[in-house]
């Protein structure tokens, strides 16, 4: 079976794998590594397709999205209600604390996942059949073409489209506040758990270990999880670590690129500059500063807490998305060259490379 990457983040822990998973990307036989603290998802190739396949037929059919956007928002203010002060509590009711926020986090990851990028491959690309040669995706997305006249079934994926982008646009900017930033709910809990165990491996520790170790419960040291980790989902964590997880780690990662990658446009231009990779991180403006204008922004992802650096780009390339990501919408309005999907930016590209982005065809290289 072929594995492809799908997220990644410079940090992570076992602890936010097990939010994660229980929440969301479980259901999708995903596998999680931890390489040095560095975090990545992978999820099977012909799940990807199949995802994105039975998304496609729900919109042909008329899927209800009003129903779908109504109960994202209403989730979003559920999680929104967690961010209480924790500091204060006891460790009993911190764990009943924890316990809602596996429950509230995890429901509003579950319906998080299903604005995903990989669920709407086929969409896009049959959106791009529609209009070749007429208009631009920016255009439709903007709207500044008119469908009405196109025939039902055109008409579906474009207004399915549309109004995605904007609900997932809301969504990151209350799963940025939630969970991002030194501040964040999540930031505050991670620094509880080291505090209350009093122990440095207490991130690698799966909710029950945490659970556990708070109820006097001896725990074997597990820090050697944050070096090497593999780690699966069938109801609870399967986690592998040490050599036989690098090893696994080895074979997913053995077709990396070596000087250019090839993406999906999601705003057209050519522009060349260096590179500065920002990665999606929990403490962003240790990234940010080190943005000058004219630099060509590289990342995993972007969201709005990336926004000083993007109005200093001279084009923005990504890992993940598709052309209803962040990027994606954020280039269109600034009219910068973008492109999105290459998998592999962030780690074929270094700070300082200088790189060529051609958003017309998708492909961004190293100059020599």
């Amino acid at each position: 079976m072929k594995y492809e990457p799908i997220f990644k983040l410079p940090y992570s822990n076992i602890f936010i794998t097990n939010l994660l998973f229980k929440g969301a990307y479980g259901e999708f036989n995903a596998i999680a590594t931890i390489k040095n603290g560095k975090w990545e998802l992978f999820i099977e190739k012909e799940l990807l397709n199949k995802l994105s396949e039975e998304r496609y037929n729900e919109v042909i059919k008329g899927t209800n999205f009003k129903e779908f956007e109504k109960n994202s928002l209403h989730l979003a203010e559920e999680l929104k209600k967690l961010d209480i002060e924790i500091k204060d509590l006891g460790n009993k009711e911190f764990l009943e604390f924890l316990n809602q926020m596996f429950d509230v986090g995890g429901r509003f990851m579950k319906n998080y996942s299903k604005t995903e990028f990989f669920f709407f491959t086929k969409i896009e690309k049959k959106l791009g059949e529609i209009i070749k040669d007429k208009f631009s995706f920016e255009d439709v997305l903007s709207k500044k073409v008119s469908i009405d006249s196109w025939q039902e079934n055109d008409k579906r994926v474009a207004e399915y489209i549309i109004s995605m982008q904007h609900l997932k646009f809301e969504l990151r900017k209350v799963l940025n506040e939630v969970w991002m930033g030194p501040n964040s709910i999540l930031s505050r809990v991670l620094e509880q758990i080291v505090i209350r165990t009093g122990r440095e491996d207490a991130l690698s520790m799966t909710f029950e270990e945490v659970n556990d170790c708070l109820n006097d419960k001896k725990i074997e040291d597990v820090s050697s999880r944050h070096v090497y980790s593999y780690i699966t989902w069938n109801g609870n964590l399967t986690i592998i670590s040490g050599g036989e997880a690098y090893r696994k780690i080895r074979e997913l990662d053995k077709d990396i690129p070596k000087n250019e990658v090839v993406g999906t446009p999601a705003c057209g231009g050519i522009a060349r500059g260096k590179v500065k990779v920002i990665p999606l991180s929990m403490n962003p403006t240790e990234y940010l500063s080190k943005m000058e204008k004219g630099d060509v922004l590289v990342s995993d992802t972007t969201g709005p807490e990336m926004m000083v650096a993007i109005e200093k780009a001279v084009a923005i390339v990504t890992d993940e998305g598709g052309m209803m990501s962040h990027a994606a919408i954020i280039s269109r309005e600034f009219n910068i060259p973008c492109v999105v999907g290459t998998t592999y930016a962030t780690e074929v590209f270094k700070d300082g490379d200088l790189v060529e982005v051609n958003a017309n065809n998708g492909i961004v290289k190293k100059i020599e």
